[in-house]
């Protein structure tokens, strides 16, 4: 190689080397500019999009089923009845005293009637929710009542798990279920 074109690869050599270590502290220094949010303010804009997703939820169910004025009142229940009293926290939730805090370490008896505290509020919800759709349902007319139920079969309702209120892809046991769970993978041998 002439001494020219040496000098030129080494000096081109040196200048992405150089480059390459100047980058990474340079985009180091772009991911803190802006302070980070806090967890309120994350979890205010989960919120915030939760909200956002029930009221499109919502017009897109009146649009779909082109429900009337006199439907309004039994749509407005049925929405509401996927929706946690006031003031209950996620299944689980617990902390110590004062409130918050790391949980409160259970004795196996207090675990025992934390879990049946937890399946008879998720049993009442789930009888205030279909009482809510059978009502619901009632209002509709037989043309709309058709629609639902097309709307129901393919978001995973009826025979299956999934359907309204549930998540992903038929629901929490569908498709998409964990390991070892049904429609999940087999559980994993350790």
């Amino acid at each position: 190689m002439r001494p020219i074109f040496r000098q030129a690869a080494l000096t081109a050599l040196v200048a992405l080397g150089a480059a390459s270590i100047a980058a990474p502290a340079a985009w180091a220094q772009d991911d803190h500019r802006g302070e980070r949010p806090t967890p309120d303010q994350i979890h205010a804009r989960m919120q915030q999009m939760h909200a956002a997703h029930e009221q499109q939820h919502a017009a897109d169910l009146r649009t779909i089923l082109r429900l009337r004025p006199d439907q309004e009142a039994a749509l407005t229940a049925f929405l509401q009845s996927h929706k946690r009293p006031q003031g209950a926290g996620r299944p689980g939730e617990r902390h110590g005293p004062g409130g918050g805090g790391a949980p409160a370490p259970l004795t196996t008896p207090q675990r025992l009637d934390e879990m049946a505290r937890r399946d008879a509020e998720r049993e009442a919800m789930q009888k205030r929710h279909a009482e809510a759709l059978r009502t619901f349902y009632a209002a509709l007319s037989p043309e709309q009542r058709q629609v639902f139920d097309a709307l129901q079969r393919m978001h995973g309702g009826g025979d299956r798990p999934g359907g309204w209120g549930h998540r992903g892809f038929g629901g929490m046991h569908g498709p998409m279920g964990g390991p070892g769970r049904p429609g999940g993978p087999p559980p994993r041998d350790e």
